[in-house]
């Protein structure tokens, strides 16, 4: 009899991570310490008090110093980035804050990307009700899940490398943001990568930190998918290098057949370096900025239920991701002084902070069924002693992210090479009913009827796939902005997503294009059909018009949790901007904003590539402004 280690394995996850998704809905701001006792709390003044001796290195047992070079908020992948390039310098001391911890044993495991966003790993953050999408989520709040621990949200992500398309870069430079076209960022990714794709041509990089691969393990139902694509039309391409719309097995960071964090790729080989700090649980809450100078000079966060300060000789850099960074900034003064002041922030600096807030729209709607069998994941399958062994080895069903194994580019109005994709395809091998329930109805936060529609799929008697759309460049675009002045209360996300009804055309343009698959000769060989189960929220509309696709649309979309444009870059004259092109916070010396939030434009891939960019770009950046200030 086959053990089946899914009735182990999930509960053991729960227990070591201690909090469920649910316990940090109804606990969101004790996470530390109790809302009322913030400001009962010690301050350590690091002029007046000496601390060393009351905090170490996580990792080398190092002293914690009163003043650094440069403190880096977040271990996000760009934080990582820096802390790594920036230490490379001896003379440079550099201390990097990190509110969670590092990552443990099944963070590691591919397939359980769904898993994590249910642990302490996430910060656990909901969007506000919207009247537009998240119709079948439960009180109609869409999850935004965002990493916490050393690597960001590269411990709860599904390990996707996906850079974009070269106009997205070229659009971002266009907006007044000289030296981030295509051609001046190609180089820094190349440099972030050790590429294992048996590619020979000019995009990719060999001898970087971070290892991207095809997943070890195939199944044969995505060799099937991926070959049902090429028979609708759809090339298999490097959606990395020189043409993006077509399809590709996954590009994923990988090694060994495990998740390859940031912090695995960039901070392990360099923690012993002396002149590195490094300190987990420690929740900044506050940028330190001289109110006459504008000068930021250090920073203030929360460890061990004392707050402390510490000092930045040179530079403070936020890297603490596009929903953290924002709220640091308002925090600590920096943001749109009528809102600051309705939450009793004292302004700084009036700047539009949180204004603009873009996130790529997931709809999760399309599950198919075949007449295979074992040719799918199930949760029955996969999670085996067989399988385990096999992990070990740094193969099989376990080091597939998620169930993620096809990833395509289209174009819904334009067929041409060169097009600019609006929809990205995943092959999701399985349905969300693949493992019992357990996770992925979890991350989604499915209302019961809804879940209800995939209730047969439970069993794993019947071969089950989905194909989920990405919409790459909404024209809706939402704002955050802070609850309160305390830092430990969620901001509030306004999403809007699918508030411009053209967002919702162009995804049922390309549903449109995804059902096609199933006339497809090789998709016809083997039986495969929609799961044409109609959702209890479109009950009014027939299954299938367009009508009802469009009200499924706006049950079953979501985030696809890339936000973006929070601290929009841009030149000073640009209304919304809130960096500039060097990330230096407008109006605030020796403050940067390091991380996704910074990207103006919408975009054709995952922000985890462009993070990584971003530091090691960043990082050049620094060095040239700092030699020139000493040798000027």
């Amino acid at each position: 009899m086959i053990l089946r280690l899914w009735e182990v394995v999930v509960p053991v996850m729960v227990l070591i991570n201690a909090k469920t998704s649910t316990a940090r809905e109804e606990d969101e701001s004790k996470e530390n310490i109790i809302d009322s006792d913030f400001e009962k709390v010690q301050y350590v003044d690091p002029i007046r008090n000496d601390f060393i001796s009351e905090m170490k290195d996580r990792y080398n047992d190092k002293n914690i110093l009163n003043h650094y070079d440069f403190v880096i908020v977040g271990a996000s992948p760009t934080g990582c980035v820096l802390a790594n390039r920036l230490t490379e310098n001896p003379e440079w001391k550099v201390l990097l804050l990190e509110a969670g911890e590092r990552e443990n044993m099944f963070v590691k495991v591919p397939v359980f990307a769904a898993y994590m966003q249910s642990t302490s790993y996430n910060w656990g953050y909901l969007a506000e009700p919207q009247n537009y999408s998240c119709w079948g989520m439960k009180d109609q709040r869409c999850a935004m899940p965002r990493g916490k621990g050393l690597g960001g949200s590269t411990l709860i992500n599904y390990m996707m490398y996906v850079r974009g398309n070269r106009h997205d870069f070229d659009n971002w430079a266009a907006k007044g943001n000289p030296g981030w076209s295509y051609e001046d960022v190609l180089p820094y990714f190349k440099k972030s990568e050790k590429s294992f794709l048996n590619t020979s041509n000019c995009y990719h990089g060999s001898d970087g930190p971070l290892d991207v691969r095809f997943v070890p393990h195939r199944t044969e139902m995505s060799r099937i998918f991926i070959n049902g694509l090429q028979e609708m039309g759809l090339p298999q391409v490097d959606y990395d290098g020189e043409h993006q719309l077509g399809a590709s097995f996954l590009h994923s960071n990988l090694r060994n057949g495990q998740r390859l964090s940031a912090s695995t790729a960039y901070l392990d080989p360099v923690l012993e370096r002396p002149n590195l700090h490094i300190l987990t649980n420690s929740r900044a809450t506050k940028v330190l900025i001289d109110p006459k100078t504008k000068r930021a000079y250090g920073v203030e966060f929360i460890r061990d239920k004392k707050r402390y300060g510490v000092l930045a000789n040179k530079e403070v850099i936020l890297s603490a991701g596009g929903l953290q960074s924002p709220q640091l900034l308002m925090l600590s003064g920096i943001g749109p002084s009528e809102h600051l002041k309705n939450v009793g922030v004292a302004v700084v600096q009036d700047l539009p902070v949180g204004k603009v807030l873009y996130d790529h729209i997931y709809f999760t709607g399309l599950t198919f069924v075949t007449e295979t069998k074992n040719f799918t994941l199930h949760a029955n399958r996969v999670l085996t002693l067989k399988m385990f062994g096999k992990y070990l080895q740094g193969d099989g069903t376990l080091t597939i992210p998620g169930g993620v194994e096809v990833i395509g580019f289209i174009n819904t109005q334009n067929s041409s090479r060169d097009a600019v994709p609006d929809i990205e395809l995943f092959f999701v091998n399985g349905s969300p009913a693949s493992d019992h329930g357990s996770a992925i109805r979890r991350g989604l936060r499915l209302k019961n009827g809804v879940y209800e529609t995939y209730r047969s799929l439970e069993s794993g008697d019947m071969d089950a796939f989905g194909v989920n759309l990405v919409l790459l460049h909404p024209k809706s675009r939402g704002y955050m902005e802070l609850k309160n002045s305390n830092p430990f209360q969620w901001p509030k996300f306004y999403t809007n997503f699918l508030k411009e009804d053209e967002d919702v055309a162009t995804i049922l343009r390309g549903i449109k294009r995804v059902l096609k698959i199933v006339d497809t000769p090789i998709m016809k060989k083997y039986g495969v059909k929609l799961h044409n189960v109609p959702l209890p929220t479109c009950a009014r509309e027939k299954y299938g018009t367009d009508d009802y696709w469009r009200c499924a649309i706006r049950t079953l979309c979501t985030s696809m949790y890339h936000q973006t444009a929070t601290c929009k870059m841009g030149p000073s004259t640009d209304p919304e901007a809130v960096v500039s092109p060097e990330l230096q916070v407008h109006g605030i010396s020796n403050l940067r904003v390091a991380d996704v939030g910074v990207v103006p434009v919408t975009f054709s891939g995952h922000p985890v590539a462009i993070a990584y960019m971003i530091g090691e770009k960043l990082s050049d950046i620094i060095n040239e402004y700092w030699q020139k200030r000493s040798s000027g």
